[in-house]
């Protein structure tokens, strides 16, 4: 509730007492609880670490412990992903959570994981602003809730659907949650929940024009900083922004300077380098309002310093958590073939496999090592997707070749990534156009929904990392589904393939399709038909093709 130094202390005090007593229950949940600290924290590179940590050690333990664990930690990948703007791998995170609540309900009648799985499901697709499917899974969850009577899970389902509410615009419906939420939690003595709680009821009576009240609360949470029971300084920064905000929109806006210095003094403190944009912001508002625009403009210049900068490391970090979820995803999949691998073997063909790997998939790979010459092969089913950066050509001339390389390649790095998670491959890169497939060279049933789940996270990669960059580029991509010819060739430097009407027709809906869309074909809406949203373009004319009946992919 109060003190995260405490916090970490213990945890390390658990972790290295489990370990020497060689109790491996002990060590994931401390490992656990390690990851969940410094996430409420915002480290999220240690937190990451820890949670797939935890993973790896609940995956060794029976049943239903492993799955306990397991659910817990999925859980709380999801909420740090979707804490660093990831709602996508979030709710991937938390669909895997729910899906073991599940197994863990059958077997135990065990309700209230399935409960958090929902809550959590429904505050990403808020996120992603599905406000309607998020507020059907937030119900779910607070059905669930009222079934098993938890009152944690209360308290946060009541909390979660007073957010919905309030992204609705029901603001007394939002309240009367709200309030319910705060009562659970302070019988419990749940301080930073009651905290929360207050914090949103405060910011509905703002939105409704009620002013006066929402002061009120937020001075009374300010307030009670003084017990020490409230909370981390973090929370304190934030109540004291939202209180000098309300001053310096009021008639006195000279009572914002204190609270805005104490703010200040915070964020310094832990380095709130967003907080401190949004000080320096109202600073700026500040001495508008009283006719200093000297010293308005300053603060604004320095609001615009920090933002770019924020910017600039949020496109870096955000290449590094795909790599940390992709990890994560290898590591799950792979880890009983690490485990019965000869690692003395494994050193001796590294080179040479890394070699291969970077030009050819494994399979193709593995062949060619155990010595075919001739690698050509049919695929009567796979899906092919074509992408292509829109005003890429205009930003290469206005960039340095070193601006264009990194832009380019933060871009491609993350569909790199994509394209391993969906257990795509990659087949090439020509200037700022990508390719991958699905069902080659390994068949499998799913191609077409993994090559349209990748189409997705690409549109908003793109859209995050522009946005990020501060560069006008959008992405336009095509995707078709059918047979091929794939191969290896080349003798000094390998090169594997695609051929046939499926490659050609997946380019042409790229090149014909628009900017920041998804084209697919007749034959793609219809085997996808019922789990992806799909709005037709109609009949169009393309080019080697004639007139074809196509489709955008929505979501």
């Amino acid at each position: 509730n109060n003190n995260s130094a405490f916090a970490k202390k213990y945890v390390a005090e658990a972790l290295a007492l489990a370990e020497s007593l060689n109790f491996p229950e002990g060590i994931a949940e401390a490992t656990y609880v390690s990851g969940v600290v410094h996430s409420c924290c915002a480290e999220y590179d240690l937190a990451l670490s820890q949670l797939t940590k935890a993973y790896e050690h609940f995956s060794s333990l029976d049943f239903p412990l492993s799955s306990n664990g397991q659910c817990r930690v999925a859980r709380w990948l999801g909420i740090a992903y979707r804490n660093i703007g990831m709602p996508i791998t979030s709710l991937e995170y938390f669909n895997q959570a729910l899906d073991l609540a599940e197994k863990i309900f059958a077997s135990t009648g065990n309700e209230v994981f399935i409960g958090f799985a929902l809550m959590n499901i429904g505050d990403s697709y808020t996120l992603l602003e599905e406000h309607e499917r998020g507020l059907d899974y937030r119900k779910r969850a607070l059905d669930v809730a009222l079934r098993t009577n938890d009152k944690e899970l209360q308290s946060q389902a009541l909390w979660s659907m007073a957010r919905s509410a309030e992204n609705l615009g029901s603001f007394e419906q939002a309240y009367s949650y709200y309030e319910q939420s705060f009562q659970l939690r302070a019988a419990v003595a749940d301080y930073l929940g009651m905290g929360t709680s207050r914090y949103g009821m405060a910011s509905v009576l703002e939105k409704q024009g009620k002013r006066a009240r929402a002061m009120r609360i937020y001075r009374r949470l300010w307030e009670t900083f003084k017990t020490g029971i409230s909370g981390v300084p973090q929370t304190e920064a934030f109540i004291t922004l939202e209180i000098a905000r309300l001053y310096v929109d009021s008639e006195k806006p000279h009572r914002a300077v204190p609270f805005m210095k104490r703010c200040l003094e915070i964020a310094q403190s832990l380095d709130m380098q967003p907080m401190l944009a949004s000080l320096n912001e109202l600073f700026a508002k500040y001495h508008k309002r009283l006719g200093e625009f000297d010293e308005a403009l300053k603060y604004y210049e320095e609001f615009h310093r920090i933002s770019a900068a924020l910017s600039q490391r949020e496109s870096k970090q955000t290449v590094q958590y795909f790599r940390q979820a992709f990890d994560f995803e290898r590591a799950q999949k792979e880890t009983e073939i690490y485990r019965l691998r000869n690692e003395e073997l494994a050193s001796a063909n590294a080179q040479n496999e890394r070699l291969l790997l970077n030009v050819l998939p494994e399979a193709v790979a593995k062949r060619i090592k155990a010595g075919e010459t001739t690698i050509a092969e049919r695929f009567s089913d796979v899906t092919v997707l074509f992408a292509d950066i829109v005003g890429f050509t205009e930003l290469s001339s206005q960039r340095s070749p070193e601006e264009v390389v990194d832009i380019l390649n933060r871009i491609f790095s993350a569909f790199d990534i994509f394209s391993e998670q969906y257990n795509l491959e990659k087949i090439k890169t020509i200037g700022d156009a990508y390719m991958i497939v699905g069902g080659v060279p390994n068949p499998c049933d799913d191609h077409a929904e993994s090559v349209a789940k990748m189409a997705l996270e690409m549109l908003e990669t793109v859209r995050l990392l522009a946005k990020s960059m501060s560069v006008d580029l959008a992405i336009r991509i095509g995707i078709h589904s059918g047979a091929v010819v794939a191969g290896v060739i080349g003798q000094k430097k390998f090169s594997y393939d695609l051929w046939g009407d499926t490659v050609n027709t997946a380019s042409r809906m790229e090149s014909h399709g628009e900017a920041g869309k998804i084209h697919c074909t007749e034959h793609v809406m219809e085997r996808l038909q019922g789990r992806f949203t799909f709005e037709e373009r109609g009949f169009i004319e393309v080019k080697g093709k004639g007139l074809m009946r196509t489709f955008y992919l929505i979501k």
